[in-house]
């Protein structure tokens, strides 16, 4: 059969996701119930040790991650050009 096709981004794409929510649900099934939450103290640790990739994922888990900058312009970084065609 076939594999099916999905769009790019959905959580069946997401295999490191994927892999974590199942060692997470296998620490559950061994009655390990508050396991995300161990795992959550153990990063607000991290941060407040001065982790910086324990603080920007903090970061990112809390606000978002920051919007990228998007600069669109024509050849050699000058004005874009846009040219119309009307047809009757």
């Amino acid at each position: 059969m076939a594999a099916q096709k999905t769009p790019l981004g959905s959580k069946s794409d997401k295999l490191w996701r994927d892999a974590i929510m199942r060692a997470v649900k296998r620490q559950v099934g061994k009655g390990g119930g508050k396991y995300l939450d161990v795992l959550a103290d153990k990063l607000v640790a991290l941060g407040a040790e001065g982790d910086v990739h324990a603080l920007k994922e903090i970061g990112d888990r809390l606000d978002g991650r920051p919007s990228q900058a998007l600069s669109v312009g024509g050849a050699d970084g000058g004005p874009l050009r846009i040219k119309y065609v009307v047809e009757n």
